[in-house]
Formats: C-alpha cells, sequence, structure tokens
C-alpha cells in the first residue's frame, strides 16, 4: 500500500510540472516571430545638454551644494541678531565644610534643585550685524561663483558636443575615401588586365586602400572617445544609444553682429565674473566698517526665570527670577582694532585691483572672439572652394588615367588632396563652432551660441 502511495505522488508531481511549465518557464521570453524590443536612443540638442547638465552632471550638482552650504551659513550668522533662550535643570547635593564664621559647619549635607529658563539679546552689537551682512554677501558671491563654473562646465560640454559631431563626420570622410580607394583599386586591376597598366598601380591602389582602413578604425576610435565623454559629462549610461542633433555643424549661420547685442560694455557687464568680484569688493569695504566698529559699545539684555527646591516636584518651590543690562566697550586691546582696519584697507585695494585687472581680461576676450568668430567663418568658404576644386582634379585625373595618358599617381595625389580638402571644410567648421561658443562664453552665456 505505501508503495503505491509513493508511485501516485510521483507521478502526480510530474503531472503538475508538466502542466504549468510553460506558464512558468515562458514568462519574459518574446512569442514565436517577435524580436525583444530595443530601446530607442536618447537624441540629444544643444538645448538638451545643457539642460541635462544643470539637473544631472556631478559636477555642477557639486557647486550648487556649496551655494546652499553658503545660504545656511548665512542663517547662522542671523541667529546671533534673534533672542537666544534656554532651558536649564539642575539638581544636585551638597556639603559644607565652614559656616559664616569660618567655624566648621556640623550640618547634615542638603539636596539643592534649580529650574531656570534663561533668556538674552544684544539689542545692540555691531559685530554680530556685520558678521550677518558678510555672510549673505558669501552667499551672493557663492551663487555668482555657481554661475561662473556653471558657464566653463557648459562650455565644456558643448565643446565634446562639437568634438563629437566632428568625429562622426570624419568617419563619414573617411568611409567616402575608402570607396574611391575601392574604386580606384578596381579600375587599376581592370587597365592592367587590359595591358594599359602595370602591376604597381594596382600595388598602389591596394596601399592606399589599407591606409584609408587604418584610418576608418582610428576615426570610429577617436569618436567613441568623445562620446563617452559627453556621457560622463551628462552621467549617462556609457551602453546606451546617444544621436546628436548635426544641425549644429549642417546649418552654418554667419558671424552675429556687434550691434545685435549692444554695447561691449553693456556685453561684459553680464559676466558673472564680474558680478562675483564687484560683490567680493564691497564685502571688502563692509568688513573695513566692521573693524571699526568695534570700538563701539554693546549692549545685551538677559533674564531667567524659574524655581528653587530641595527635590524636585517635593511642592515646595521657591521662585526665583533675574532681569539685567550689560553694556560693555573697549578701552585698549593693544592696538588690534587699528591693524585689523589697515588690513581690512589693503584687502579693499586688492579687491578693486583685481576687478580692474579682470575687467581688461574679460573685454580681451570679447575683442579676441568676435575676430576669431570672423576669421573662421570666412575660412570656412575658402575650405569649400577648396573641396570643389579637389573633386574637378580628381575627375580629370581620373579620366586621364582611363585613358592611359598618365598612370595612377596623378590620382592617388588627387583624391589625397580631395580627402585633405574635405578634412580642412571639416575642421573650419569645427572650429569656426568652437569660436561661436567662445564668443558665447566671452559675452557670459555658453547657451547662447547658436543664436
Amino acid at each position: 500500500m505505501l508503495r503505491e502511495l509513493k508511485t501516485f505522488s510521483i507521478l502526480s508531481l510530474g503531472i503538475f510540472t508538466w502542466a504549468i511549465a510553460p506558464l512558468s518557464f515562458g514568462q519574459g521570453l518574446p512569442a514565436e516571430g517577435e524580436d525583444a524590443a530595443v530601446p530607442e536612443p536618447l537624441f540629444l540638442t544643444v538645448s538638451d545638454v545643457v539642460a541635462r547638465l544643470e539637473a544631472a552632471s556631478p559636477a555642477v550638482l557639486i557647486e550648487k551644494e556649496t551655494v546652499r552650504r553658503a545660504l545656511h551659513q548665512s542663517y547662522q550668522s542671523r541667529a546671533a541678531l534673534y533672542p537666544s533662550l534656554s532651558l536649564n535643570v539642575e539638581q544636585s547635593r551638597q556639603q559644607y565644610g565652614l559656616d559664616s564664621t569660618r567655624d566648621p559647619y556640623d550640618g547634615p549635607p542638603f539636596n539643592a534643585f534649580s529650574s531656570r529658563v534663561t533668556g538674552n539679546l544684544s539689542v545692540f552689537n555691531t559685530q554680530n550685524y556685520a558678521d550677518y551682512r558678510l555672510a549673505r554677501m558669501e552667499h551672493r558671491i557663492a551663487t555668482m561663483d555657481y554661475e561662473v563654473a556653471l558657464q566653463d562646465f557648459i562650455s565644456q560640454a558643448l565643446q565634446v558636443y562639437f568634438t563629437q559631431l566632428r568625429d562622426i563626420r570624419r568617419i563619414e570622410i573617411v568611409e567616402s575615401n575608402l570607396v574611391r580607394e575601392r574604386e580606384l583599386l578596381e579600375l587599376a586591376r581592370q587597365q592592367y588586365d587590359a595591358g594599359v597598366a602595370i602591376k604597381i598601380d594596382v600595388t598602389r591602389a591596394e596601399v592606399r586602400l589599407a591606409t584609408e582602413r587604418r584610418s576608418l578604425m582610428e576615426a570610429r576610435t577617436q569618436a567613441e572617445n568623445s562620446m563617452l565623454q559627453l556621457k560622463a559629462l551628462l552621467d549617462l549610461d556609457l551602453d546606451g544609444a546617444v544621436l546628436l542633433d548635426r544641425s549644429v555643424i549642417d546649418g552654418i549661420k554667419a558671424p552675429p553682429s556687434l550691434k545685435r547685442y549692444g554695447s561691449m560694455e553693456a556685453l561684459t557687464e553680464m559676466r558673472p565674473e564680474l558680478s562675483g568680484q564687484q560683490e567680493r569688493v564691497d564685502q571688502a569695504i563692509l568688513a573695513r566698517k566692521a573693524a571699526g566698529w568695534q570700538r563701539l559699545p554693546t549692549v545685551d539684555l538677559f533674564a531667567d526665570w524659574g524655581y528653587d527646591s530641595g527635590e524636585p516636584f517635593d511642592d515646595n518651590e521657591g521662585e526665583a527670577w533675574l532681569v539685567g543690562i550689560r553694556a560693555s566697550m573697549p578701552l585698549f586691546e593693544g592696538f588690534r582694532i587699528r591693524a585689523e582696519k589697515r588690513e581690512a584697507t589693503a584687502a579693499v585695494r586688492q579687491a578693486q585691483f583685481q576687478m580692474t585687472r579682470l575687467r581688461n581680461e574679460i573685454e580681451r576676450e570679447f575683442r579676441y572672439a568676435l575676430i576669431e568668430m570672423e576669421s573662421r567663418y570666412d575660412q570656412i568658404e575658402i575650405a569649400r572652394e577648396e573641396v570643389r576644386l579637389g573633386r574637378d582634379e580628381v575627375d580629370q585625373a581620373g579620366e586621364r588615367y582611363r585613358e592611359g595618358l598618365a598612370d595612377n599617381r596623378e590620382l592617388i595625389d588627387a583624391q589625397q588632396r580631395l580627402s585633405d580638402a574635405e578634412n580642412s571644410h571639416l575642421q573650419a567648421i569645427y572650429l569656426y563652432g568652437l569660436s561661436r561658443l567662445a564668443f558665447a562664453r566671452a559675452i557670459g552665456s555658453a547657451q547662447r551660441v547658436l543664436e
């Protein structure tokens, strides 16, 4: 009987497993004829890069937290301007050694309990006021420093963005070179079979084809490197597919006119570096004033209120309170205040000199960025003409080779010059994009690179 029961259990288990197998093991697998879903590539424009950088870049978020810390540090300084309240509770047991007549005290030890609510308010304290104002200025300086850092990070990200577009276009140029080199090799073999060319023409074509294959590998590696740099800056998945908006380099615009933005002085005032340095000058001036304020008196109100007894909650409490006002003023501090004022005066002059140097540097950057941008744009037209002439030369050299008027060295040289011209044209577009970025950074807003 026991053997039959075991046999029945094994058979039942096998039938149950066979029945549910299609349900359990088939879950999560695509149906027959159905492909697994492939995620769409992430499409990024220049605006997307800027937004992503501000929202998710670890480097930008670190700078944001610096601003937040400065804000809360100003709140800590502000706390000295508000009244402070505290609750103090004390239970003690003590024994006197002598009484008021300096004779030995023979009384028993006793307990003492006290509870106090203590308050203090600085009615007039210039140092606390100055510390709070200086802390607020430090917060504004941190905000300007964040804007400077953000512009630097945006410039860096957009430069990598342009570099990636250049690298992608370079791959296309090398691939087109490969097509021409394969056609050259096929033509050399046909000319050789027809007895028009010699063997070395075929060898030259094979060497050129191998060289372009190596160039393609290098171009793809460089493009992969620039894409990884962009993903790291934007905190993107390194394995995810990303597509970039190519209209940045496909649709070249003329350099913006200075009249469109206004005067150079108005443009340079947009720079957060100038705003931050002006805050530093104002902070140094306030610190110099605060050094002199130390000679003024300070006035504080203080009070406490509570109960005294021998034991807590023994129904034998006695009310106790204290109210007072305290004033103090320095009479002689070893000439410390005078030395601090002189140091603060030197700090003011130093901040003003730094402001002058920064303004001169920004104006130089602005003028050079405008000149470079116009020059780079003119070079694009020259490079485009070189490409047109290079294609004509390739066509003419190819015709001469087909007619047997020359070997394929002329055609190889022409194709090389065309490749160089296409790369020069691409580099001119790339450098023009970087010059536009430098100009946008010079006026304090790298996001305006496409305007």
